[in-house]
């Protein structure tokens, strides 16, 4: 009878130890590639940074239009500018212009 209570108490013991162990691992399995795990926390890192190369873009953009759009607009109008876009929006050329058709 005191071997079945030590063999018990082994089994027992070694039980607990690979439900522990097992349990371990998978939370740990689980912080490395779960939804907010290290491998998604990286990704949502990198897809940051392309967001905000493209927002920079946009920025830079809309600074380059409306530096043409206050050209245009205000006191002083650069002639220039709004005789090349009046041309391109009516499709118009102007008597003296070299027109060139390229094929494409």
């Amino acid at each position: 009878m005191i071997i079945r209570t030590r063999q018990r108490r082994i089994v027992y013991f070694l039980a607990f130890q690979m439900v522990a162990w097992g349990a371990a691992a998978y939370f740990a399995h689980s912080a490395y590639t779960g939804n907010r795990g290290i491998v998604a926390k990286n990704e949502a890192k990198k897809q940051t940074a392309e967001i905000l190369a493209q927002i920079a873009l946009a920025k830079d953009e809309r600074a380059a239009w409306e530096r043409r759009v206050n050209q245009i607009r205000g006191p002083e109008v650069d002639r220039d500018l709004l005789d090349e876009r009046q041309r391109a929006m009516l499709n118009l050329a102007h008597k003296n212009d070299l027109i060139i058709q390229l094929e494409r």
